[in-house]
């Protein structure tokens, strides 16, 4: 029954009444204890009306749609003294002066009505009140006037007095109205109790007594003075809603002194009483109102400065400085008394792909999805953090945190799994997580950890994470065997970085012959590491460590620069009529400046482009075809000769391949080795030379080590072999000796 109610329509209806009706209500309230007031201050009009403050309030809260409970409260709370005509002009006056304050406050922006901003201070206590309450004071004015009420002469001075009594009204009434509905709404605000009372007693004590007869400092003026001084303590101290607050009880206590100056009420107030009087309030509220507003605004850029340096702008989550900070106090925590914390140390897999194929403003849109669904996937009283790129922690805190992790660290892997639309397509994001414990019990293959330092841990889950990348395993623990393993790497990695700045590296060349004419087409250039200890390293030693750090680019650039520079020096000792070749990692191709360093060395070199051939594997090339597409065109433009390296083990596009401008293809070498072994190798290989030929491209096989493997590839039309059955990779003055011999 009740859902046909409000289908009708009738609840909404019913509850809008009722606001009306009780707006109404307040308003008869407080206009009649204006007109009480006025009795004593003014025979015409109220000094200070409360009711305009009210009416004020009301709109800005809830709406330009309660309106008529203005006009309905106006017209009846002067309709006991007036008669209907009159008080129906004074009503729409009264009505008219809300509605164009509310419209003056959002004129040019929107109106803040927490009172937080110096701005919305200002336009409500210097634009908005003012203007508004002009129209309500010559309004009714012109109706006293008109009605016999009040002499003509007297419009300017009852005009001016009705005035200031509606800003005053607006001044001290709409903003405690305002801002304590705001903080009784989110129920935030705690003002410190003992601090307000004491500010309210000082004031009663030395504003409020004197008006019994009992000043405790007589031979004072008169003035109210005094009240500025805890009007702006509370300002300094208290906040916006006490603050509000002690304006009007500062405005109370100057009225009824100004009443009841010498202990008696008055029954007329002297017109220079009452101006100075109206100009005591307004300035009271305006000082109150505007102090307490510069301290909320300088409170809100201090918590702005405070969120940019404590949380990430993109995510929200924590920044790395805030969660290093909340680290350090759990591992102190829990070092002290006994508890157990946790570390997961998370780092998406492939995120580069995304950046670099679909645009940074994707990847951040991809970030934001990964935060929600971590901070989803997490209990309450975990922590998280984004502590840059696309690196996430979580701190598990509680007596059973190491074994929580793993469930933590299961359900965030299973939510990231699941689909992400970006830009029209859905995508499957994975991660990799390290988890380190802090006094935990989880016995692993390595044994037990447990860390005595913050750091430690940070360091231990971010080692785990790495392991846990190179295994596609999702998550480990960390355990101590990787504090090998860690040092291993860190060794290898500083040593790499050392043989690049010692000029340690150097090329080997292993030569391509040509499959029916038997003399040498060209070299591949391989690396390789004079150790001052170890001597000659080989690259499945350390190449893939290479790649995996930024020691991808540089040293690939000296490779391609080394190989140009020697091909150059073969060229002018007489060995022409031949190639070098160069392979490009995944890394090195997606460089944005590619093409600019090919041109550089070739240039600095003097190399002729023709004389360079470049390598991609398969997989690289249709990692992002299109781009792939871009650069090999370019890249062939300038006279490159390209080979797809690896060729059969990717997944290649038969539509991409036949539109790249490749020369040549290479058979890789593990299709080689199982040659008549197995007939599916050989169904692959020969596949592949007749797919090749068909299109123009040249074939290339690799790992060549027997001549039954020669024998097949030359009778299935293979174009060159490269293999330790004609040569293993030589130094260049060996290879030069060897070029000559089948010159």
């Amino acid at each position: 029954m009740q859902a046909f109610w409000i289908q009708a329509g009738f609840i909404p209806r019913a509850r809008q009444l009722a606001a009306l009706l009780g707006l109404a209500v307040a308003y008869i309230a407080a206009a009649r204890f204006g007109l009480w007031l006025a009795a004593f201050m003014h025979p015409s009009v109220s000094a200070i009306w409360p009711a305009s403050g009210l009416a004020l309030a009301a709109l800005v809260l809830f709406g330009r749609r309660l309106w008529p409970g203005v006009l309905l409260g106006a017209f009846i709370a002067n309709w006991v003294d007036l008669d209907w005509h009159t008080a129906l002009t004074i009503g729409a006056g009264n009505t008219l002066e809300a509605v164009t304050a509310l419209w003056l406050l959002n004129r040019f922006d929107k109106f803040h009505s927490r009172l937080e901003r110096m701005r919305d201070v200002i336009k409500l206590a210097l634009f908005a009140a003012p203007v508004a309450s002009l129209v309500s004071a010559v309004v009714g004015v012109a109706a006293l006037v008109m009605s016999g009420l009040l002499p003509a002469e007297r419009f300017a001075q009852a005009g001016w007095s009705w005035w200031l009594g509606d800003i005053i009204g607006c001044l001290l009434f709409a903003p405690p109205l305002m801002v304590c509905y705001h903080y009784w709404q989110s129920g935030k605000y705690a003002a410190p109790a003992v601090e307000v009372w004491v500010v309210l007693a000082l004031m009663l004590v030395l504003t409020g007594l004197p008006i019994t007869g009992l000043d405790i400092l007589p031979g004072r003026d008169g003035g109210h003075y005094q009240l500025f001084v805890f009007v702006i303590w509370a300002a300094l101290r208290l906040g916006l809603p006490a603050t509000t607050l002690v304006i009007l009880c500062a405005a109370a206590l100057a009225t009824a002194s100004t009443l009841m100056g010498s202990g008696t009420l008055v029954h007329h107030v002297a017109y220079p009483v009452l101006v100075n009087l109206q100009t005591m309030l307004v300035m009271i509220a305006l000082s109150g109102l505007l102090v307490a507003a510069a301290i909320a605004e300088r409170k809100h850029t201090e918590w702005q400065l405070d969120q940019l340096a404590r949380f990430d702008t993109l995510t929200g989550l924590a920044n790395r400085a805030a969660f290093q900070e909340y680290l350090d106090r759990a591992t102190a925590h829990a070092q002290r008394h006994g508890g157990n914390v946790a570390l997961l140390y998370l780092d998406l897999d492939h995120f580069k792909n995304i950046n670099d194929t679909l645009g940074h403003q994707a990847g951040d849109e991809l970030l934001q999805i990964v935060a929600a669904r971590i901070k989803a996937s997490v209990r309450n009283e975990d922590y998280v953090a984004r502590l840059g790129g696309d690196e996430f922690t979580v701190l598990v805190i509680g007596n059973q945190a190491a074994r929580a992790a793993a469930a933590v660290a299961q359900k965030i892997l299973q939510t990231l799994n699941e689909p992400v639309s970006l830009l029209g397509r859905d995508y499957i994001m994975s991660a990799s997580i390290g988890i380190s414990a802090l006094r935990g019990s989880i016995t692993t293959t390595g044994g037990t950890v447990i860390l005595d330092d913050a750091q430690e841990l940070m360091r231990q889950a971010d080692t785990a994470m790495y392991r846990a990348k190179q295994q596609h395993c999702g998550f480990l623990y960390f355990n101590s065997s990787m504090n090998i393993a860690g040092k291993r790497q860190l060794f290898l990695e500083s040593g790499l970085r050392r043989a690049l700045e010692h000029n340690e590296f150097e090329l080997y060349y292993q030569p391509k012959i040509h499959v029916t004419k038997g003399h040498i087409t060209g070299a591949e250039a391989l690396l390789r590491w004079r150790h001052p200890r170890s001597g000659i390293i080989g690259p499945d030693r350390f190449i893939a460590d290479i790649e995996t750090t930024s020691l991808i680019e540089p040293v690939g650039e000296w490779v391609l620069r080394e190989a140009c520079q020697q091909m150059v020096a073969w060229c002018h000792a007489g060995l022409a009529g031949q190639r070098v070749a160069v392979n490009l990692s995944a890394r090195q191709f997606s460089q944005p400046d590619l093409l600019l360093v090919v041109d550089q060395i070739l240039q600095e070199t003097g190399l002729k482009a023709g004389n360079l051939e470049l390598e991609i594997s398969e997989t690289t090339a249709m990692s992002d075809a299109g781009q792939t597409l871009k650069i090999l065109t370019a890249l062939k433009q300038r006279g490159v000769h390209l080979c797809i390296d690896s060729f059969g083990t990717g997944y290649s596009s038969l539509g991409y391949l036949k539109r790249f401008p490749i020369d040549a293809i290479k058979i890789d070498h593990s299709f080689i080795q199982e040659l008549g072994r197995d007939n599916d190798a050989a169904a692959i290989v020969t596949a592949i030379i007749q797919l090749a030929h068909s299109m123009s491209i040249a074939v290339i096989a690799e790992g060549v080590e027997t001549t039954a493997q020669r024998d097949f590839l030359v009778q299935h039309g293979c174009d060159e072999i490269q293999g330790f059955l004609y040569s293993m990779p030589l130094p260049a003055e060996d290879y030069a000796e060897l070029f000559g011999q089948h010159a």
